[in-house]
């Protein structure tokens, strides 16, 4: 492959930058409602969706354009419509990828930037449960359509789990934040009951409030604790976590998975739903892959560390559980471990 050129190198500079504003973009056009509006009405011109959504037309077709330059949209006769998929992903928010609010969960995220020199020069770490109740919450919106995919998406790959889940397991939910995961596996499963565990007491708070108001207090509730703290053995036939074992401090995760797995029915599943960091260069320059490196980019200083496959099949080892299925949904990596006899554990 030929070295690129000084142009081009400087071209790429100027596409990664251009990131910044397309994040500014997509988040501009959520508060303004395009996407929904071109979503519910595609071919819609500009001006006319300037006059629905009383704002300036010209600014309003420039949106426009610059939205199907990053092929957000694409042209639709005189007018626009979502590029494939996006209405769901944009402009559809009961739709289970919406993710409509990625960008704003993004600029809560990138508010630690400033800081990060100094953190740099002095070895600072700012955890998460110090970001306070906005960011939390922010957080939490984000990521509440993460069960609905794995239900929908990866559920039917692994037909032995869902057949469980269908039939009532006891479910403990690992860093259950804000309950997401809590309410959508009880609705999604009527026979299922819930507990989730967090040692974050806002995001407890959030996951009461959201269980109550979903009227699932018969089925659902949500204990201050951190995983390492469990102390209920042969408990439950499926744990599950959901973008929560990199958030573990790296020298609790042992403890966590023993806990986890002690907390599991012999021959229980534990789902983890998370990222992996890239084993190689290629994997690096390569998206979804790519993303697992961004992720501990910009939550380096939180004290997380995204786990490779192999750590987390060694962590699943370690604590005598075993990985039985993999598979992998853009940039998540699901992993299905099963707990051994009593035993051997």
């Amino acid at each position: 492959m030929a070295e690129p050129t000084l142009p081009e190198q400087v071209t790429k500079l100027y596409d990664l930058i251009a990131g910044y504003h397309a994040t500014h973009l997509l988040e501009i056009g959520r508060e303004l409602g395009v996407w929904e509006a071109i979503t519910t009405k595609p071919g819609i011109t500009s001006e006319a969706l300037a006059e629905r959504l009383g704002t300036d037309t010209f600014y309003t077709d420039v949106l426009a354009r610059t939205a199907f330059a990053f092929e957000i949209l694409e042209r639709d006769g005189a007018g626009w419509r979502m590029a494939p998929h996006f209405d769901q992903i944009l402009g559809t928010p009961d739709a289970t990828f919406y993710l409509g609010t990625a960008a704003s969960t993004h600029f809560m995220v990138g508010e630690d930037y400033p800081d990060y020199p100094r953190r740099f020069r002095e070895s600072a770490r700012v955890p998460y449960q110090q970001h306070g109740k906005p960011f939390m919450e922010a957080v939490a919106t984000g990521l509440r359509s993460l069960p609905r995919i794995f239900t929908d998406f990866v559920l039917p790959r692994l037909p032995n789990l869902a057949a469980r889940l269908e039939a009532g397991a006891h479910v403990l939910d690992v860093g259950c934040g804000a309950g997401y995961a809590l309410a959508h596996l009880a609705e999604r499963f009527p026979k299922v009951t819930c507990v989730g565990v967090d040692n974050e007491p806002y995001s407890i708070e959030l996951a009461n409030r959201l269980i109550a108001e979903r009227g699932l207090k018969a089925r659902c509730e949500a204990r201050l604790m951190g995983a390492e703290r469990l102390a209920e053995d042969g408990a439950y036939d499926v744990a599950t976590s959901f973008l929560v074992i990199h958030e573990i401090d790296p020298k609790e995760k042992p403890a966590a998975f023993a806990a986890v797995a002690r907390a599991l029915k012999p021959g229980g599943s534990f789902v983890i739903f998370d990222e992996t960091y890239p084993t190689t260069d290629a994997e690096l320059r390569t998206m979804p892959s790519r993303f697992a490196a961004l992720a501990q980019w910009f939550e380096l200083t939180w004290g997380n560390r995204v786990n490779t496959q192999p750590e987390l099949a060694e962590l699943c080892r370690g604590a005598g559980l075993r990985i039985a299925e993999e598979t992998r949904f853009s940039r998540f990596y699901i992993g299905v471990a099963t707990r051994a006899n009593l035993d051997v554990l």
